[in-house]
């Protein structure tokens, strides 16, 4: 298989907040959006929550990448390695606060990646309490994965709390 380019994941990412907007907000529907968002699926989290998780996840994985970048031999916290570990709180706020949020983080994250050099790609961390290594590669697309994989729940959980259309 061959390795996605770095190229393709600052697409992804950059694409990131108007994906969000457009499952989250249909035209005319920007007034009940927000209450719509709030309510829980069976999995127990709502769309916004979905949301706000896809932006910290950016966001930390954001900041593993850079330890990745800068540090000889860093060694990276556990949930770098295993997304169970990563658990983010309940979101507040308005859709468009949270999707906007998102969207700058992922446009930081798609900024600072357009700066590394091909060579800066293979480096490597140690993740701890894992017997694993994460390649700055496996760190920014496990962020675009994981982002996706959030956008993908958000239109599972809105199908299920949303009133039928008639």
């Amino acid at each position: 298989m061959l390795p996605r380019a770095p190229a393709d994941a600052v697409v992804a990412l950059r694409s990131l907040g108007r994906r969000y907007r457009e499952v989250l907000v249909a035209p005319g529907d920007e007034a009940s959006i927000d209450e719509l968002a709030a309510r829980n699926g069976s999995a127990g989290r709502s769309a916004l929550d979905e949301v706000l998780a896809a932006t910290r996840t950016i966001t930390f994985l954001g900041r593993a990448l850079e330890q990745v970048l800068l540090e000889d031999d860093p060694v990276l916290h556990p949930a770098v390695a295993s997304q169970d570990e990563r658990d983010w709180p309940s979101a507040t706020g308005t859709v468009h606060e949270r999707v906007s949020e998102l969207a700058w983080e992922a446009d930081a994250l798609a900024d600072r990646v357009e700066r590394v050099s091909a060579e800066d790609w293979s480096r490597r961390g140690r993740v701890a309490g894992h017997d694993a290594t994460s390649s700055a590669a496996e760190i920014l697309w496990d962020a675009v994965d994981a982002a996706v994989a959030h956008l993908r729940a958000v239109e599972r959980t809105l199908a299920e709390v949303a009133p039928p259309r008639r």
